[in-house]
Formats: C-alpha cells, sequence, structure tokens
C-alpha cells in the first residue's frame, strides 16, 4: 500500500496469553498497537498505546484488514469474529 511512511506490522506468539498477536509498528519501530487473536477463550482484543505518532484512519484501516488475514482463525479452526466484534481494551481505546 501507498503510503505506508514508515508503518510496518509484525506477528508475535504468546504463549502466556495463548494466542497470537499483530503489532502495529511505527517508524521507530515501536508499537503502536496489538490485535490479539486468544484460543483459548475465542476473543479479538484491541490494544492502542499512547505517545509516539498517531496513525492515521488509512494506516488503521489497512493494519485492522492485515490483522485479521494474518490471524486468520482460532487454533481450532473456529472463524476470526467480524470487525464489530473486537474488543478495545487497555490503553487508548478506539
Amino acid at each position: 500500500m501507498a503510503g505506508l511512511q514508515g508503518w510496518s506490522l509484525q506477528v508475535a506468539s504468546d504463549v502466556i496469553r495463548d494466542g497470537l498477536g499483530v503489532e502495529l509498528l511505527d517508524a521507530r519501530r515501536m508499537i503502536r498497537a496489538e490485535v490479539f487473536r486468544c484460543d483459548a477463550d475465542h476473543t479479538v482484543t484491541v490494544t492502542h498505546y499512547e505517545g509516539g505518532e498517531p496513525a492515521s484512519p488509512e494506516i488503521l484501516d489497512w493494519y485492522y484488514a492485515e490483522a485479521a488475514r494474518r490471524l486468520d482463525v482460532f487454533e481450532d479452526g473456529s472463524p476470526l469474529p467480524e470487525r464489530s466484534g473486537w474488543r478495545a481494551v487497555g490503553q487508548d481505546q478506539e
């Protein structure tokens, strides 16, 4: 996508929380947000972190679409909920 201006993603497994997350990184490689798929309770949570450069609506749309694509399905094959079913937690909730 044109206009990412240094934004990138990384996928991280978390055995403590029993799931997989897609993190949004700014140009300084600081984590600005995380979409996390919890395989234990079949939830998807979104956390936005304060500070640093704010992501534009275009970047966030790209990020959410990529997170859904990369997280795919829960470990047991169940589909993820639609974006409207994702739960905002923690920091700066959008």
